[in-house]
């Protein structure tokens, strides 16, 4: 009997270091193809979210509005952007998954859902690194950057991948059934883009406003992240209950989809 549980063991060990190396093959090869292709390669991944962060930090400038709770401008737009490029872009890129790579699916080791890990681990990655780029250039030009609660930190960047890839599951599962979501979806983030506190707080509108859009967990990421670099002792809203069940729910079911639809054609 032990005998074997040993090859069993040893087949489950095989199989899982097989996987990772698809995964990191994967990684690989979305990286080349995201950004080997231009002369700026991953440097283009900054500044973009450098340009971001400047257009919205000009509207605010010119507006003469300034970052609340003791925040640098800086740091406050970094907050918004940060979880919310980790989320949307993970729904993108498990959307496109399948149909971008295809081909890849025609040998035995590639799943779909490698596919979609290789491009959440590249997308959490890059804006790991942006993050921390700008925060460099921030601290340089002189402004304030305090971080008092490094677990809110590390807890909303954990947090923003998973529910990026529970959410990007659904809407790509659903999309195989329903080919017109699709179109649907991108809609909808756009709308969640300015729904979701990424350059205003959401706790300081009106409680008939910050209630319904504090139904985002999206909105209660940038609340938490921001509370992380706050130096004001009143923390913004929002619920880690609300935010682990929202994570949970969208994972529980997003595998339960892509199970039901794999294998499935693309329309």
């Amino acid at each position: 009997m032990s005998v074997t549980s040993s090859a069993s063991n040893s087949r489950v060990s095989a199989a899982t270091v097989v996987q990772g190396r698809v995964i990191a093959a994967l990684i690989l090869r979305e990286i080349h193809t995201l950004y080997g292709n231009t002369r700026l390669g991953y440097l283009w991944a900054i500044i973009q979210a450098a340009f971001s962060i400047g257009v919205f930090w000009l509207i605010r400038e010119v507006l003469g509005a300034r970052a609340p709770h003791g925040l640098g401008m800086a740091i406050f737009l970094l907050c918004g952007f940060t979880p919310w490029y980790i989320f949307s872009e993970t729904v993108t890129k498990c959307l496109n998954a399948v149909r971008a790579n295809q081909a890849l699916l025609t040998f035995p080791q590639v799943t779909e859902l490698d596919l979609m890990f290789g491009r959440v681990i590249v997308v959490w990655g890059t804006q790991l690194v942006t993050s921390l780029v700008i925060i460099t250039l921030a601290i340089i030009i002189g402004q304030p950057v305090e971080l008092r609660d490094p677990m809110s930190l590390l807890a909303t960047l954990l947090f923003a991948p998973l529910l990026g890839l529970g959410v990007g599951l659904v809407c790509s599962s659903l999309a195989r059934l329903w080919p017109t979501l699709e179109k649907i979806i991108p809609m909808v983030m756009r709308f969640l883009f300015f729904a979701s506190g990424v350059f205003f707080f959401v706790s300081e509108l009106p409680s008939r406003l910050s209630r319904p859009l504090l139904l985002n967990p999206i909105a209660q990421l940038i609340e938490w992240q921001r509370y992380g670099f706050s130096a004001s002792s009143v923390a913004p809203a929002y619920s880690l209950k609300y935010i682990c069940v929202c994570c949970a729910v969208s994972l529980s079911l997003g595998l339960l989809l892509e199970r039901y639809v794999r294998g499935r054609e693309l329309s």
